[in-house]
């Protein structure tokens, strides 16, 4: 098949990314696939195997798509009327109106979003390292920065259980913004700013357990996915795609800081190898790669997913 997928990002990105980095995730899997994919993107995108054309504006992407069997947007979307096959996967929280052809990233992000079908992200288990011996500390991977993502409340509940805390995805500065600065200084609590890479792979590798403790609707969650690959339960609040992506068997789910207690015991009764076949199972990029070709199959064939 051929394939051009189109984003309005450099791809791969120079530092962390989270979009880009499942669009970089499915052109490689579907190129090693055997398919043919094109890639629209920003100056300076490049991924071997797959042919790169830059664009720097919706505009420049319209002027410069090559031929293909099927166009998946994930940024820059036609307009509705644009007459090939196509679709836009919407990544993020945003008000309708969409994209006439839009597919969501998760079942709740779809339902609230009010799209028909969806296909859940996938994550490269390669880029992560599996280890079942555990270091006894927890860990926090977000932007810090955001309230949404919950680092004071993470502070509270591990100092409150008694808890070492890795805090990663920004500096113990920007909890003056959100809250839990004064906390923060304890020997229990440390930071390691914005990682990625390997340094990111040890962290998950290391930690007892990922704390995820989000007070908004999460699309998806990819810091989830690559903590369950590493073999670290998950525990998180049940909100947006947790549900789906958190399992009995790979973590918890808490709603109240009362709950979070037991939350934490059952967490450390998780085996490492069950967190990663969960995610190896349904999260992976090849996982992603062969979901998406069966969606691309069933709009080619005429079939009304949107």
């Amino acid at each position: 098949m051929r394939i051009c997928l189109v984003s309005n990002a450099r791809i791969p990105p120079p530092l962390y990314g989270g979009i880009e980095r499942v669009v970089q995730w499915l052109a490689q899997d579907l190129t090693a696939m055997g398919h043919a994919v094109t890639l629209v993107a920003r100056s300076g995108s490049a991924l071997p195997g797959v042919a790169c054309i830059a664009a720097e504006s919706a505009a420049e992407v319209l002027q410069r798509l090559p031929p293909a069997d099927i166009y998946h947007f994930h940024g820059w979307p036609p307009p509705d009327d644009f007459p090939r096959p196509w679709l836009y996967t919407l990544h993020g929280n945003e008000p309708q109106p969409q994209p006439a052809r839009t597919i969501g990233i998760s079942a709740d992000h779809a339902r609230r979003h009010g799209l028909k079908t969806f296909v859940h992200n996938g994550v490269d288990p390669a880029e992560f390292t599996f280890r079942a011996a555990k270091q006894d500390h927890l860990l926090f991977f977000s932007k810090v920065r955001r309230r949404v993502k919950g680092a004071p409340r993470a502070l509270r509940l591990a100092r409150a259980h008694h808890r070492k805390l890795v805090v990663a995805g920004g500096y113990r500065l920007d909890l003056l913004k959100v809250g839990g600065f004064w906390r923060s200084l304890h020997p229990s609590i440390s930071f390691r700013g914005e990682v990625g890479g390997a340094r990111k792979a040890e962290l998950f590798a290391d930690a007892t357990a990922l704390l995820f403790p989000i007070a908004w609707d999460e699309p998806f969650g990819l810091v989830v996915v690559e903590a369950l690959l590493s073999g670290t339960p998950v525990i998180a609040t049940p909100r947006g795609a947790m549900p789906e992506l958190v399992p009995p068997q790979a973590g918890a789910l808490f709603t109240e800081d009362t709950e979070f207690g037991a939350a934490l015991e059952h967490a450390a009764r998780c085996r490492p190898q069950d967190c990663r076949n969960w995610a190896m199972e349904r999260f992976s990029s090849a996982v992603c790669a062969r979901n998406h070709l069966v969606l691309y199959q069933r709009i080619l064939d005429g079939e009304n997913v949107f």
